[in-house]
């Protein structure tokens, strides 16, 4: 198997850190660092099986894409995304995964896409007999997929971060693969960005619809707590959650729910920027999503 960070600016330390957990768990493990021209040296993980770096920013889905046809050439069968920020758990063992979900041919179950990434999924429903649940959404950290599956299937490029995989997952569903989630977490999400807390009006009305939402929806579950306390620093993040879910959206490429995610994006980017920048920059978004030019906004953006 081949497993596949991408990097931005990342601590190098803690990435170092990753790959020798990584390691430890098993030689036969092959990485690749694919860095996004980070701004500055990354001497230490030069020394990884495999380093390559863009000589610009390119976004995940590029970089997916490379790795997939890198991974093709080296004869891999699987290949596995993990963030620059997290966390390798003690019982890491996506080969186990892999394995057992080689098992479940014999039930007519084709694994196509996989996660040992259980707390960032939407579970439905348990699979018989097994250790997996089907998932409605699969994240990119943990996201295991056949280099069959992807090469005749490729992350949509254009949309450089955000949504990359609920699109995918999204698509594998209409296509009639499930994507498949172990039930054991094997890594965990550690922001690097930073976290801030809401504050603004629009941030404290966004936080209280959630909480009457997820209040409605679990009343008769007394173990469920309502945990949506902060959000990312970077405001990047959320003008393209917003922009990519109206991209998708219109264009019926996600689910037809989605509409109230974007209305949470315009809270948040509301509080992120403030009243008037944030208006300005939702129009923005809104305005690159209905015209699906995307590739254009990442130029401006991120100077590709």
């Amino acid at each position: 198997m081949l497993i596949t960070i991408v990097t931005y600016n990342p601590d190098e330390e803690f990435v170092t850190e990753m790959v020798s957990k990584i390691k430890e768990k098993s030689k036969d493990y092959k990485i690749l660092i694919i860095d996004n021209h980070s701004r500055k040296p990354l001497e230490k993980l030069k020394s990884t099986d495999y380093f390559i770096q863009f000589d610009k920013n390119y976004g995940l889905g590029k970089a997916y894409n490379y790795a997939a046809k890198f991974a093709k050439e080296i004869g891999e069968e699987y290949l596995m995304f993990l963030d620059q920020d997290t966390v390798i758990l003690d019982n890491f063992n996506p080969n186990k995964v892999v394995k057992e979900a080689e098992e479940l041919k014999a039930k007519g179950i084709d694994p196509q896409i996989l996660s040992i990434n259980i707390d960032n999924t939407a579970i439905e429903k348990k699979i018989s007999d097994s250790n997996f649940y089907n998932a409605k959404i699969i994240v990119n950290s943990g996201m295991i997929v056949r280099i069959d599956y992807i090469g005749k299937n490729p992350f949509l490029e254009n949309l450089f971060l955000d949504r990359l995989d609920l699109e995918y997952t999204y698509r594998a569903r209409r296509q009639g693969v499930l994507p498949l989630v172990y039930k054991e977490r094997m890594i965990l999400h550690k922001p690097g960005e930073g976290l801030r807390q809401f504050s603004r009006f629009c941030g404290k009305l966004f936080l209280t619809a959630l909480y009457t939402l997820y209040t409605l929806r679990h009343k008769n579950n007394k173990n469920k707590k309502f945990e949506y306390y902060s959000y990312y620093s970077s405001f990047l993040r959320y003008y393209l959650m917003l922009r990519n879910d109206v991209y998708l959206w219109i264009r019926r490429r996600i689910y037809p729910n989605f509409w109230k995610i974007i209305i949470g994006d315009l809270f948040v980017l509301c509080e992120v920027l403030g009243y008037s920048k944030g208006f300005k920059w939702a129009l923005r978004a809104i305005r690159y999503g209905i015209i699906g030019d995307l590739d254009k906004d990442n130029k401006e953006l991120f100077q590709i």
